[in-house]
């Protein structure tokens, strides 16, 4: 009787590549994939922890597991990812019936960790310390058969050296930390000869490839190079990349989109706000100005570019002033889409530790509306546009 595993995923592309190459990584220790949690041998919860809607979500599954764990004790229940590196200790706590506590620096030793839970038939909890691995290592495995073929993920970089006063990732993904070029080309090429046609590359902030600690490094390349390798020196037909920082988007890069064919016409650039006040209590490294400069010269580069960027509404001292400015910076760049939330303090930033969060909720509701209704007229606006 074959051995089974379930993977429930939450957040980001990055976590769902992570699952991916967990199934991959327990399918080499003869483990097949299963759609029901319920028959599943080994069951892992890959958690995000960028927001506190997602931090809820996760604790509702693992509770919801409760009674399934106690009808088959011999499962193997783990909490993976960003979540359980921000929260270990509390997640043993709270859920004693959990056997193991990966962070996502660790997913490696997964099969490993399952091997030894299952032989000692008992609850052993796994907590891991992300900072002490200096010895980590990217997986690189390719997809398996039964996988979707046609398009993939390709990680490039891990970590973030940004610190942004309100974001958690520098916490739980740690510092920058990039794969050598070679290797990802190697990889492209790898699964272009299983019939991948399409890529989206992943980093917490891809602009900043390649620099950082590796600036000095021979062995490494700036982003937009990298970009200009793949191309030339894969059977790769498009690319992609998410996710970027404005204040490291170089000309460089922005060039790409006017010269490399196989580039995808398509830029996720996140503002956040649109008031200089709140992207300097961000932290985020560049004015409304910059940013918008940034813009204009992506548009020369390539006029047809779809501009996509995420919004947080309700940060810490938000004035009714600031949130009008973007609203009007909605109106003035007009995105094709973007993702937009409401401020919530994660454990360990600036935000949370120094600043007060106090924009009431029913207030941050209300500006989260208008906002998503704003940029459902732009879009609607936008395609009717593009059919005319």
């Amino acid at each position: 009787m074959s051995k089974k595993y379930f993977i429930q995923t939450y957040g980001c592309q990055m976590n769902e590549l992570d699952s991916l190459q967990v199934g991959r990584l327990l399918a080499h220790h003869g483990y097949q994939s299963t759609t029901e949690a319920n028959e599943a041998d080994v069951v892992l919860i890959n958690t995000c922890s960028i927001r506190e809607k997602a931090s809820q979500k996760v604790y509702s599954e693992v509770g919801r597991f409760r009674g399934i764990k106690k009808k088959n004790p011999r499962m193997v229940l783990g909490v993976i990812g960003c979540q359980a590196q921000a929260e270990g200790p509390h997640l043993q706590k709270r859920f004693p019936y959990l056997d193991l506590v990966v962070g996502p620096d660790h997913l490696r030793s997964i099969p490993q960790l399952v091997t030894e839970s299952i032989q000692a038939k008992s609850q052993n909890k796994v907590e891991v310390d992300f900072y002490s691995r200096e010895d980590f290592q990217f997986v690189d495995l390719l997809p398996q058969e039964e996988e979707n073929h046609l398009k993939a993920f390709v990680n490039i970089m891990k970590g973030c050296d940004n610190f942004c006063s309100f974001c958690i990732v520098p916490f739980v993904r740690g510092r920058e930390v990039c794969r050598k070029p070679e290797e990802i080309i190697q990889e492209v090429q790898g699964l272009t000869e299983l019939g991948v046609q399409e890529i989206t590359l992943l980093g917490q902030n891809v602009n900043s490839y390649g620099m950082g600690r590796h600036a000095k490094n021979p062995d490494f390349i700036s982003f937009a190079q990298l970009l200009q390798r793949i191309s030339n020196e894969t059977s790769i037909q498009r690319i992609r990349f998410t996710t970027s920082h404005p204040k490291d988007l170089s000309d460089e890069l922005i060039d790409q989109f006017g010269t490399n064919q196989k580039l995808a016409k398509h830029f996720h650039l996140p503002i956040q706000s649109g008031s200089n006040a709140t992207l300097e209590k961000m932290y985020r490294g560049y004015t409304r100005e910059n940013y918008l400069n940034q813009l204009q010269k992506l548009k020369l580069a390539c006029p047809d570019v779809a501009i996509s960027s995420d919004i947080i509404v309700g940060f810490c001292g938000e004035t009714d002033a600031d949130f009008e400015a973007t609203m009007d910076l909605l109106q003035e760049v007009r995105y094709d889409s973007i993702y937009s939330f409401t401020y919530s303090p994660r454990p360990k930033t600036t935000a949370a530790l120094y600043f007060k969060d106090d924009v009431p909720e029913e207030k941050k509701q209300e500006r989260l509306k208008r906002v998503q209704e704003r940029q459902a007229q732009i879009s609607l606006q936008k395609k009717i546009e593009n059919k005319n």
